[in-house]
Order: structure tokens, then C-alpha cells, then sequence
């Protein structure tokens, strides 16, 4: 039997996830992604990958996997309202390294259908 060549699958959202700001001092870049991304055009590498979009994972999938109270604080929260939550981001050790930004349950939605759609694909 023939062995079968193997083909990175590539999850990437140019959209929206280069426009995500994490905040001054914080070491993520979201134009990093973007540099990221473009190498990968340049250097023609997309044409030896499998290439998707992830889905935004729904509520009900998040939740497969995190308590109720967790998801529903990603999904209210907001800079600026994050001073309402000063118990729930100890709680959920959110702060300096993981930090409150705008489109912050979206950003979360994203990488969870990212991470759903590539178990998929290993499964």
C-alpha cells in the first residue's frame, strides 16, 4: 500500500484576526498573524496546506467545554465596563497577561471553532 502524503491544515481568519488589539505592553500582535499569514502567500507554502476559515463556535459548543458562568463572562464583558466584574477577573485570572479588549467573546468564538474544526479534521 502506497503511503498517502500528509498536508498541514491551515485555520486562518483574515477578517478579523488581525484586527484584534490586546493592548499597550502586551507581547501579541495581531499584525504579527497578518505577517504571519502574508509569508505563508509569499512563499507559496498554502499551495501544500489544506486552507480554512473557522467557524465562530456557538454558545452550546463553548459550553461543552466551559462552565456556564465562564462563557457568560466572556460574553458580557467589555474594557468598559470591566471594573462591574473586579471578583469574576480574579476568579477567571483575567488581567495583564489575558487581558479585557473589544470583541474580546467573538475573539474567543473564533479560536474555539479553530480548535473545534482542526480536532475534526485530526478525528
Amino acid at each position: 500500500m502506497a503511503a498517502t502524503k500528509r498536508r498541514v491544515s491551515y485555520f486562518h481568519d483574515a477578517d478579523t484576526m488581525g484586527s484584534y488589539y490586546y493592548g499597550p505592553g502586551h507581547p501579541m500582535k495581531p499584525h504579527r498573524l497578518q505577517m504571519t499569514h502574508n509569508l505563508i502567500l509569499a512563499y507559496d507554502m498554502y499551495k501544500r496546506m489544506d486552507v480554512f476559515r473557522p467557524h465562530l463556535a456557538t454558545e452550546d459548543e463553548m459550553l461543552q467545554f466551559h462552565a456556564a458562568d465562564y462563557v457568560d463572562f466572556l460574553k458580557n464583558i467589555t474594557p468598559d465596563n470591566q471594573h462591574d466584574f473586579t471578583k469574576m477577573l480574579q476568579r477567571f485570572t483575567v488581567g495583564d497577561d489575558c487581558p479585557v479588549f473589544d470583541g474580546l467573546f467573538e475573539y474567543c468564538q473564533l479560536y474555539s471553532g479553530g480548535s473545534l474544526d482542526g480536532a475534526r479534521r485530526l478525528n
